[in-house]
Order: C-alpha cells, then structure tokens, then sequence
C-alpha cells in the first residue's frame, strides 16, 4: 500500500470511489470537475496496486485563509477498521505542515461515530455543532480542527 497524490485525469475512478463509500450523498460529477481543476484541491489516494482503497481530498487555503479544509475522507467498506483513515489523516498533516500549514478543519455528520474517533485520536478537536447541509438523511455535523 502506498499513498499517492491523484492527477484529474483519474477522475473516473476517484468519482466511482466516492460513489461506492457514500452511496446516498456523493457529490455531484460537476463539482468533481471545478474541484480537480483547481490548484489548491489535491486527492491522495492510499492504493492497493493501481486501486483506491482510501482517499482524503484536501482544499489548502495557503496564503489565503490559512488553513487546509479535509473535504472527503473515506475507506473502502471491505477495508475499515485496519487503522487507513489514521494513516491517510496523519499523512496529510504531517505533508502540509512541512508547507508551513498550522491549521486543519474538518467535519462529520453527527452519527458518524467512527469519524469521530479518527478525528480524536489525530489530535482533532470537537469545535461545535451545526447544519452542514448533509442529507440523505438530513443531519448536522460535527467541525473539528486541528491547531499545531
């Protein structure tokens, strides 16, 4: 396994990816595209070969509002519970904050008890409550950041 950062030109697959983790409430292929065509989104993938078993899509907000945004974090259903969402949470950090990054935000829906978890044990704070916009079901999510 390794993690690698994906070129726009895998799109298919980082799309079909998202689809099979959040079958509900995936993204739109239209936002899928102004995200890969910005500089500042960046997709690693953790791989098996050339298959995505994990990503985590990151927005950095350098020299802007400085901070990185975690906008997607998932793992392959047949592949949770090995400790990826750590290992992809924690490369990431450890990348950008090489950059200069001090500050990391995320979210998770509510009931999304596991994330909670991964976000705490990557040193993740629980910052507040609120309505995200998550549905399918509707819910509020949970924010999170990470000062260094």
């Amino acid at each position: 396994m390794e993690i690698k950062v994906l070129p726009a030109e895998r799109a298919a697959e980082m799309i079909a990816f998202h689809k099979l983790c959040f079958p509900t409430d995936a993204w739109k292929d239209e936002d899928w595209e102004d995200l890969l065509s910005d500089p500042r989104a960046v997709y690693y993938a953790l791989l098996d070969g050339e298959r995505i078993v994990g990503n985590v899509f990151i927005y950095n907000w350098q020299g802007e509002n400085d901070y990185v945004k975690i906008m997607n974090l998932a793992v392959h259903p047949d592949h949770r519970g090995r400790g990826y969402a750590h290992l992809l949470l924690n490369h990431v950090t450890q990348e950008l904050s090489a950059l200069g990054m001090k500050r990391f935000c995320a979210e998770t829906r509510a009931s999304n008890k596991a994330m909670q978890k991964v976000f705490a044990d990557c040193g993740y704070r629980f910052r507040k409550e609120e309505d995200v916009g998550f549905a399918h079901p509707k819910e509020n999510g949970y924010k999170y950041i990470l000062e260094l």
